[in-house]
């Protein structure tokens, strides 16, 4: 059994050479590593053209596409028999791929879900860990949405890097990654699931996600924010459909998604990036937040409202825009002064 571990690099040169040593010194050796470069203006290039394993495959993308593209120029060269999309600047538990090895000669899922620890580091010193993991463990092929219904709550699903794919699917149903701002290993999940018959949860924290303050993606403003993740939670309530009836588990996390997402986009809201005046982020709430069809199901199913979202959900119920702008000002302050408190606070 053969795996492909796609790179999509892009000026990640500083990360290059810790994972290059974790690679090498992996236990399990029938594994081929892709690096595409994405036109980086650092020495990722040269560093990955330097790595002399035999194993080693290098993409050189002829101009920037994004990391999206980039992973789809991996899986046109992929050999493996299952694919992985592992972030150049994070890192994995170094016998991960012998236990992927183990687990595909016993039960051939469709897909493998690894267990994540989120390390957080502030000025290259880590600060803070923690370990996100599913209350499932093992091989499922059957009631499945109870199974993706918790990775999504754990914020498991989404992620394209903690998960092993099957190539046949991936290949059959000629599935590819799609550029967009963010979620772009959400659609692709969301694609690849809707094909399977199993799938399999390492409940382990064996995938090593680095969080850092180094100005990376999700600490941008971007604009569609709110619209890209009200585009996931249909994109998921329909993937539940599709594989059976949305029960009440579902709809729980939908509701307490809306409301967590909406607060999230008032936040970014306040960035000076952003450049809204406090009666322009009050109108963007009464234009943009009122009229989803997300808030009316909040509005229609209180009782599922988690107590940590309750003051939100009120705030939210009545129409208090203005004091929904000061909340967002002050989230923005707690995590600008106090990142890791509110990264415990937020859950």
């Amino acid at each position: 059994m053969k795996i492909s571990l796609i790179f999509a690099c892009y000026n990640v040169s500083k990360y290059l050479d810790d994972l290059y040593e974790l690679l090498i010194s992996q236990p399990y050796k029938n594994v081929e590593f892709i690096f595409v470069d994405d036109c980086s203006t650092d020495n990722t290039k040269t560093k990955i053209l330097s790595f002399k394993d035999r194993r080693v495959k290098v993409v050189l993308n002829k101009e920037n596409i994004g990391a999206a593209c980039s992973r789809n120029n991996g899986i046109d060269i992929a050999t493996g028999d299952y694919i992985s999309f592992v972030d150049p600047d994070d890192m994995f538990e170094k016998n991960l791929l012998e236990r992927i090895s183990k687990i595909v000669n016993k039960y051939n899922p469709d897909v493998i879900d690894v267990g994540m620890q989120e390390i957080y580091e502030i000025d290259n010193i880590v600060t803070y860990r923690k370990n996100i993991i599913s209350k499932y463990s093992g091989f499922f092929d059957k009631n499945i949405n109870d199974v993706l219904i918790d990775l999504e709550y754990k914020f498991l699903f989404g992620s394209s890097s903690n998960k092993f794919y099957k190539k046949e699917i991936i290949d059959k149903h000629h599935i590819r990654n799609e550029h967009q701002a963010l979620k772009e290993d959400f659609e692709f999940n969301i694609k690849f699931f809707k094909e399977i018959s199993n799938l399999y949860v390492l409940n382990e924290p064996f995938y090593f996600y680095m969080k850092r303050n180094n100005g990376s993606l999700t600490a941008k403003f971007v604009p569609d924010y709110f619209s890209i993740h009200m585009k996931t939670l249909s994109s998921f309530a329909t993937l539940l459909k599709t594989r059976g009836n949305l029960g009440e588990e579902a709809l729980k996390l939908s509701v307490n998604r809306f409301i967590r997402y909406t607060l999230s986009a008032i936040e970014r809201n306040s960035s000076p990036n952003a450049n809204l005046t406090f009666k322009a982020q009050r109108d963007w709430i009464i234009n943009s937040v009122y009229s989803q069809e997300q808030f009316r199901l909040m509005e229609n199913n209180a009782r599922l409202v988690s107590r940590k979202q309750k003051l939100i959900y009120f705030l939210l119920k009545y129409r208090m825009s203005s004091l929904l702008v000061l909340l967002g000002n002050f989230v923005k302050l707690v995590k600008s002064r106090l990142p890791i408190l509110f990264t415990k606070l937020k859950g």
